[in-house]
């Protein structure tokens, strides 16, 4: 995962400070377009690859690959800015939306305005991760695990934890099955 130009530690801050500023909805749709579409740092793939190993870990999964990513392009000072330039903007305005919202709760318009806003964060997440698909590995078993890993969620409703028990290593025999057929 080598981009064309390595971000220096102040691209690394601020454009992890710009993603957490606009991420609204979730930061997964910005952290993709400022890393792949923007600042060109990785390919398509190689955010999916980044995402993937964010997501396996404990904690928030852009968070995980702003540590991920500063650390290979920055050393242990890039994982901090790029974590601390993240949370800088959301911060803030939680604080500060979280008194507005404790004054201004019962007034009818702002809960229409947090109604509204709903289907936007879902459509966001939704296009991101049919985006996300993009650089999938293109075998049949890939595809049929992201199908069971929805039907395990949304259909079975187990919990993430029990999600992951289950279809890792079924991922992990199956992409070794077809490696082993494609060599």
């Amino acid at each position: 995962m080598t981009p064309a130009r390595a971000p220096t530690k102040a691209d690394l801050f601020w454009s992890f400070a710009l993603i957490g500023a606009i991420g609204f909805g979730g930061v997964l749709p910005w952290a993709r377009y400022i890393m792949v579409s923007r600042r060109g740092w990785l390919t398509e793939a190689e955010f999916t690859e980044l995402f993937t190993l964010g997501q396996f870990f404990p904690g928030p999964n852009v968070a995980n690959c702003g540590v991920i990513y500063g650390r290979r392009t920055q050393g242990p000072l890039g994982a901090v800015l790029a974590v601390v330039g993240l949370y800088v903007a959301p911060t803030i305005t939680t604080l500060i939306a979280g008194l507005l919202i404790q004054r201004y709760w019962t007034n009818p318009a702002v809960q229409q305005v947090f109604g509204a806003v709903m289907p936007v964060a879902s459509g966001l997440m939704l296009g991101t991760a049919l985006r996300l698909t993009r650089g999938m590995p293109r075998y049949v078993s890939a595809w049929i695990m992201l199908a069971v890993t929805f039907l395990l969620m949304d259909l079975a409703r187990l919990p993430l934890w029990a999600v992951i028990l289950i279809a890792v290593p079924l991922s992990l025999a199956a992409s070794f099955r077809a490696r082993r057929h494609v060599a």
